[in-house]
């Protein structure tokens, strides 16, 4: 069968796009690795979401999300993408099958970064965490360290609180790169302290877990040890496109797009945070999906 449309990726920008192109009559296919939302299932609040004043959690948006696609009988596919071939129709192949499609909606956002320190590896599942959601629970009444000033370290940073007898949170600027509302919000919780100017530069454990960090000051180079039950990195993700060889991408890995979000290869499109200059927003994601939608469809008609 030949689709109109094959979104690779079912975080919300790519099921946003699925629902325009759906709505607009084209042939939609989405195809996911693992589950429907992607990285929203992990999310446990989303304050910036525009029309929720109130915050909504990852898991709501997403359910609203597929419900809107449902609406248009859009196929879903679960499988892994191996590799794009560019042509006409573009030829998508995941393990055992091939999928044929006028347009290609790159919509595979990323992967959680990790430390590049001694012990980041050898204690990762084992006091180093990436899902604040998942695996805060597990941490009752030990003090964990957060790793990042965003906006989502802080709001994870708040929610580990409810676990956690207390939480460290780790940044190497002078200021936390979060906007002013979660900056007062942070300052204002006596359960967490932050440590600027600070950088882990080693992670220790004991029994084969995470026990302490070894911290470095930015700027006197001074050394100290921190005792800790967990750590919560938070420091960015790094785009899902080991797949692509035929689509140029940035030297940090990221798909080089246009302003209609179309990259250099015709008809195959980049959006949220797999792109070039993504938002890194939920609503910047989604945004992302409204504009290719509108594009693939005038490239196609």
């Amino acid at each position: 069968m030949m689709y109109d449309v094959i979104i690779i990726g079912t975080g919300p920008a790519g099921l946003t796009t699925g629902q325009y192109t759906s709505r607009r009559g084209f042939e939609t296919l989405l195809l996911e690795k693992e589950s429907i939302g992607g990285e929203l299932v992990n999310r446990h609040e989303i304050e910036t979401y525009p029309g929720f004043p109130d915050g909504i959690t990852g898991t709501e948006l997403r359910s609203k999300l597929v419900a809107e696609l449902e609406k248009h009988e859009t196929t879903v596919e679960l499988g892994e993408v191996e590799a794009i071939r560019s042509g006409e129709p573009h030829v998508v192949r995941t393990t055992g099958t091939e999928y044929r499609g006028k347009t290609v909606i790159l919509a595979t956002g990323g992967r959680h970064s990790h430390l590049d320190v001694p012990g980041a590896d050898q204690y990762e599942g084992r006091g180093v965490f990436h899902c604040a959601q998942c695996d805060g629970p597990l941490y009752g009444d030990e003090e964990i360290a957060v790793v990042g000033g965003s906006d989502h370290a802080l709001t994870d940073a708040l929610f580990l609180t409810k676990f956690a007898s207390a939480v460290t949170v780790i940044t190497r600027e002078a200021r936390l790169s979060a906007g002013e509302y979660f900056r007062d919000e942070v300052e204002a919780d006596p359960d967490v302290d932050v440590l600027r100017n600070t950088e882990v530069t080693a992670i220790d454990g004991d029994d084969g877990v995470v026990d302490a960090l070894e911290l470095t000051d930015t700027e006197s180079g001074g050394e100290r040890t921190l005792s800790v039950g967990g750590l919560y990195v938070c420091i960015g993700l790094d785009p899902n496109t080991a797949f692509l060889d035929s689509v140029p991408l940035t030297d940090d890995g990221h798909v080089v797009v246009g302003s209609n979000l179309m990259t250099e290869v015709e008809g195959v499109f980049a959006v949220g945070d797999v792109r070039q200059d993504a938002g890194r927003e939920v609503a910047a994601s989604v945004g992302d999906g409204a504009v290719a939608a509108r594009a693939a469809a005038k490239y196609i008609e």
